[in-house]
């Protein structure tokens, strides 16, 4: 028993005693750690200016569901239940007219409730980034 330890305390560093012989254990770069930690701690100009425009267009993306979210708001608030219209066209130029009043609300729920869950993800989002 005293013979495998001293003989696990003589192997040279970065190799493993396994049944009496040694063999080579890689260790690990810890070069590709480091530059992650260096871009973290001390980013680049350059870095920094890319992060700042991908956070620019989640920005913008924000702004445009917060603007889309605030028309549908608008829609309907306005409506009176008579008078709705909701026109859906394709790429062929085809369109479909729904003016049924009970469709055309949940619809608008519908669209009002995927818009929220978007919006939602892109506020995480912006708040989880760093620049």
């Amino acid at each position: 028993m005293e013979k495998v330890v001293k003989d696990l305390k003589s192997t040279p560093k970065g190799t493993k005693k396994v049944n009496g012989s040694t063999s080579e254990k890689t260790t690990p770069k810890v070069e590709k750690s480091s530059t992650k930690v260096n871009e973290v701690l001390r980013p680049s100009a350059e870095s920094r200016i890319k992060k700042l425009q991908n956070f620019q267009l989640m920005a913008d993306k924000h702004a445009f569901l917060q603007n889309k979210k605030d028309e549908l708001e608008k829609f309907i608030i306005s409506s009176d239940g008579t008078k709705e219209k909701i026109t859906l066209s394709n790429a062929k130029g085809f369109n479909m007219d729904i003016s049924n009043s009970q469709v055309v609300e949940e619809i608008t729920e519908v669209i009002g409730k995927k818009l929220q869950t978007f919006l939602d993800a892109s506020e995480k989002e912006i708040l989880k980034y760093s620049i």
